[in-house]
């Protein structure tokens, strides 16, 4: 493609960036120049001028999503890398990070080197987490060493929690001797086990009390405190004590780094109208109260949180319906990410440069020196790895087709605000929204534009 995109925002968080009524110029996958008037010559204009009082489009580096469920290998029909890929772009996420609960599960170096090479064909760059523990079974620790050198940037039991203080603390010490990060899903489960009245897998337990939670993240950061070394990311925090916990753990110097989704962002129980089947709002860590909500967003406006990340955990329908206590939690939430932190998460308005940070600069800082090479920029000369996106746009979440082969989302039929219009990865396109950024054909090329 070769165009100039006229009157957008340009929002840098890495360097505070923040510039409105800007001309960007996009040719053969590089950003050729960006500034506020760009004398066009013969270059095709696609002008998205806003009138005065109106939100303009937004041009970002791309997202980076720390937390998706793709369910390749061992679940294809809920989800494959490629459709995962897919639906990270159409959400504006460039990089995506692979939870290791595939079957089998990602614990060993060649099923980490499997599930890297079964990712080198998506059209957005997918990262691979590989297990803490053999099987997620909290006993055997995997070959540390070995996995981050078949390819494994990030080490997660996601979906359990069920290693005992002492391996972790083990696990802490070993990433940190190949520069990587240990991502722990901070939920008691002898807590879940005792509330389990229910009977049945405890992946599927309904109560799972805050307590449950904060009792998790103290552990988690007591083992990092413990191995002396190490960094310690909490994932999917759902509750006021957790950020409480990690706010003091940072005061104290600990490295230690945290996520919230959207969905905790903008979702809080009791709902204010219910969803069909009830299971939809089924998820793990479950949804909280109000006051749980508030301090989650505070936590990301003050730093506290680092990242927004989806867990996108995408399950067939038949997955969320009948008994509750049977039904599995999670929500397909890739494509619906950055509409539900601007429409339902108090993100909007002034609040866009910082949700942007914590969706790109935040996320690489985790990774730490396993994040993707290229800081996420927008450079005058460098091939172009970025998201342009409406703020203001409407769209009906379910109305048209999405990317993921799953809909399990209680969004279902919602109205939002925030449009992901195009997302180029690494100068190539990988999602272009043809209905609300119409241009000529003959811009578009292929997959390369």
């Amino acid at each position: 493609m070769n165009c100039i995109l006229r009157g957008v925002r340009v929002i840098d968080p890495a360097v505070g960036l923040d510039l409105p009524g800007q001309d960007v110029w996009l040719s053969e996958g590089r950003i050729i120049a960006m500034y506020r008037h760009i004398d066009a010559g013969t270059v095709p204009v696609i002008d998205l001028t806003r009138g005065p009082g109106q939100s303009p489009c937004v041009l970002a580096p791309g997202f980076i999503d720390l937390h998706a469920h793709l369910r390749e290998p061992g679940d294809e029909g809920s989800e494959t890398v490629a459709s995962g890929a897919r639906a990270a772009a159409a959400g504006g996420f460039t990089h995506v990070l692979s939870m290791a609960n595939t079957d089998p599960t990602v614990d060993s170096p060649e099923r980490v080197a499997q599930a890297c090479s079964r990712a080198a064909t998506a059209v957005v760059q997918v990262m691979v987490a590989a297990a803490v523990s053999v099987g997620l079974g909290g006993t055997e620790m995997v070959d540390v060493a070995g996995c981050a050198a078949a390819g494994a940037v990030a080490f997660s039991d996601d979906g359990r929690n069920a290693a005992p203080p002492e391996l972790l603390t083990e696990a802490l010490r070993r990433a940190a001797d190949v520069s990587r990060p240990v991502l722990v899903h901070p939920e008691d489960e002898a807590i879940i086990a005792a509330n389990n009245t229910a009977g049945g897998a405890l992946t599927r337990s309904v109560d799972r009390p805050a307590q449950a939670e904060a009792a998790a993240v103290g552990a988690a950061i007591g083992a990092l405190a413990a191995a002396g070394r190490g960094r310690l990311h909490l994932q999917h925090l759902s509750t006021a004590a957790s950020v409480d916990l990690v706010r003091r753990a940072r005061e104290q110097g600990m490295a230690v780094t945290a996520e919230v989704t959207p969905h905790h962002l903008g979702m809080w129980l009791p709902a204010a109208a219910p969803t069909d089947p009830p299971a939809l709002l089924k998820v793990n860590p479950p949804l909280r109260g109000q006051r749980d909500r508030e301090a989650l967003v505070q936590g990301l406006r003050d730093g506290v949180i680092d990242a927004v990340a989806t867990d996108h955990a995408p399950h067939p329908m038949d997955q969320k319906t009948g008994d509750l206590a049977a039904a599995a939690p999670g929500i397909a939430g890739l494509e619906t990410a950055l509409a539900t932190c601007l429409t339902l998460g108090g993100m909007s308005g002034d609040w866009i440069p910082v949700l942007l940070e914590r969706l790109t600069a935040g996320p690489h800082r985790v990774l730490g020196e396993a994040a993707p090479a290229r800081l996420p920029r927008l450079r005058v000369g460098e091939t172009a790895t970025c998201v342009l996106f409406d703020p203001a746009a409407e769209w009906v979440v379910g109305e048209a087709t999405g990317q993921s082969l799953s809909t399990n989302t209680p969004l279902q039929g919602v109205r939002l605000r925030g449009r992901v219009l195009l997302t180029l990865s690494d100068g190539l396109i990988a999602h272009h929204d043809e209905h609300n950024l119409p241009w000529p054909a003959h811009l578009v090329g292929s997959a390369g534009g």
